[in-house]
């Protein structure tokens, strides 16, 4: 009986492993480092393109909040260009004029789709006992075969060199099944930022 408990208790950790990898989970699909450009950046804009002002204004907000906490100075780019104003070359130019911004980092939408995926039974295929005789839930048996569909949000993050006005980094990421806003923000912005000080953009 104790060894049939040990089972279902695997069983059940083996579940929850798997539902966990299920939720939303941001990983980096493709990225870019200019090999010529050996410079470190102390002053960022960031710049969260969205129809939504609300969805730009939290991701620029907490991407600058979690810079700050590791010394690096950052504006959100709300601050500098209202919300009435086209965001293009011509007017990050003239907000950042007199500032001590020296790069500037821009994050937009490239792709959305649907993924399907089939979940197996975490079962042995061949098993053809009961759910009773093996203390093992319904349930679980009969997610065998279950497809799902997750939303799959493309997001592109390119940083600028405000002197040189050129392209140095650039980094393309992808977010699987995303809860929310909030938590698709937390995750994009701390790949971005593990990425930036791996790749010597930022110290």
């Amino acid at each position: 009986m104790f060894t049939g408990y040990i089972r279902i208790k695997n069983i059940v950790l083996l579940l929850l492993c798997v539902i966990c990898v299920s939720c939303a989970s941001t990983s980096l699909v493709l990225s870019w480092k200019d090999p010529e450009n050996n410079k470190s950046y102390h002053h960022l804009m960031i710049i969260g393109v969205s129809d939504s002002q609300q969805t730009r204004r939290i991701y620029e907000n907490y991407f600058a909040s979690e810079l700050k906490k590791k010394n690096i100075a950052a504006t959100p780019s709300y601050t500098l260009i209202s919300s009435k104003e086209t965001i293009n070359r011509d007017t990050v130019l003239k907000a950042i004029q007199g500032t001590t911004i020296d790069a500037v980092l821009v994050t937009y939408l490239v792709s959305t789709d649907t993924q399907v995926s089939v979940q197996e039974s975490l079962l042995n295929p061949s098993y053809s006992g009961s759910a009773d005789d093996n203390l093992i839930s319904a349930t679980l048996i009969s997610n065998r075969g279950r497809t799902n569909s997750s939303e799959v949000i493309g997001l592109k993050s390119d940083l600028y060199d405000v002197q040189a006005q050129t392209l140095v980094w650039s980094v393309q990421t992808k977010t699987v099944a995303p809860e929310s806003i909030d938590s698709t923000v937390t995750e994009v912005t701390q790949l971005l930022i593990k990425e930036l000080f791996k790749d010597n953009i930022l110290k």
